[in-house]
């Protein structure tokens, strides 16, 4: 019995969402549904961010500094890169390669930006893990890049890795992508520990 009562109560609550639902949907005007159908359509379209992306298209030569902690120097190493635009050039794919103390070392990265929202976006994986970390972000004026904030809990390390991805187009063949860190884990006491710069020059 209590089961069935259950049940009849769960049904009740779903025809009242439906309803509700429903009702808000009746008081949008033709015109008005109209309106907002023509400004979804519009911001699906890439727009004048898509065009900074698209100008990073090409083969590129990755200089690479990597600083283990704060205050011990960085090991520096080369790569080489990739970058094409996919879906109608609304993403940028750039699929890298290098070579870390005979290691080798891959890496994929997708890179967008949310017309919605007005934010970049950012999707990153690598031989590292077997794990993705994700980042977002405006264009900071002040600082001439765009800004990405993301976090990423580990499990097995513990804690929450808190980071910024900053990207800069330094000119028509060159460009930069740093790593700074901001949980204590990694700053060690500082504010912010910048781990990872890389420079991108188009590759002749």
């Amino acid at each position: 019995m209590k089961k069935q009562n259950l049940l009849k109560s769960f049904f009740i609550a779903a025809l009242i969402l439906s309803a509700g639902v429903a009702r808000a949907q009746e008081t949008l005007s033709e015109a008005e549904k109209a309106k907002r159908m023509a400004e979804s359509n519009a911001l699906a379209a890439p727009g004048p961010e898509h065009q900074r992306l698209q100008s990073l298209v090409g083969k590129w030569d990755k200089a690479i500094k990597v600083w283990p902690e704060p205050g011990k120097p960085a090991m520096t190493l080369k790569g080489t890169c990739e970058n094409k635009m996919i879906l109608g050039g609304r993403f940028l794919v750039s699929e890298s390669t290098g070579n870390m103390g005979g290691m080798s070392v891959e890496t994929f990265n997708i890179m967008g930006f949310d017309r919605r929202h007005k934010r970049y976006t950012n999707i990153g994986l690598d031989t590292f893990g077997t794990y993705y970390v994700t980042a977002t972000g405006p264009y900071d004026e002040s600082k001439q890049a765009v800004v990405m904030y993301g976090e990423d809990v580990d499990p097995v390390l513990g804690g929450t890795q808190k980071y910024d991805f900053i990207f800069r187009v330094l000119g028509p063949d060159k460009y930069m992508f740093e790593i700074v860190f901001k949980d204590k884990e990694h700053t060690r006491g500082a504010a912010e520990f910048r781990a990872v710069e890389i420079t991108y020059t188009r590759a002749k």
